[in-house]
């Protein structure tokens, strides 16, 4: 499998780089259950590296280090050190954490701005003086061109 063999032969290559582009939840999955036992942490450690230095890629790696945490559950729990090995990806997961209740903050005020400029052009309900005035309106043009067209 031309992806395992990228993977394991080095992430920071070009081609371990196209690796991770791929999408598809079963070729993420059979990539990682190929990957050697000695490549789990430096992938994760990589991905980690990608995310904080371009974090619009997230959903697409994310994927990634979703699956790998779950292809390689096993090793990582039974991995003494790996608390102390995975210091970045815990660093990266606080910081955005951080930012959560902010963004969250700053959208309800969106959806409120948002509704509000809803609010203001939709159409008016007319109430029932104005819908008859207004049938009142119609019916005299309507005489109107009646009149004209004689």
């Amino acid at each position: 499998d031309v992806v395992s063999s990228d993977l394991s032969s080095g992430i920071n290559a070009e081609y371990g780089e196209e690796v991770l582009h791929y999408k598809k939840p079963v070729t993420v999955e059979k990539t990682l259950s190929r990957l050697p036992i000695a490549q789990i942490v430096p992938l994760i450690l990589t991905i980690t590296e990608k995310l904080e230095a371009k974090p619009s890629r997230g959903a697409e790696l994310t994927i990634w280090l979703r699956q790998l945490f779950i292809t390689h559950r096993s090793y990582l729990l039974s991995s003494p050190d790996i608390a102390t090995q995975l210091q970045p990806i815990y660093k990266l997961i606080d910081a955005q954490l951080v930012n959560y209740p902010k963004l969250v903050k700053l959208q309800g005020k969106l959806d409120l701005l948002l509704q509000e400029k809803r609010d203001d052009t939709s159409p008016v309900p007319l109430s029932d003086e104005a819908e008859e005035e207004e049938e009142e309106d119609e019916d005299e043009s309507d005489e109107d061109d009646d009149v004209m067209s004689d």
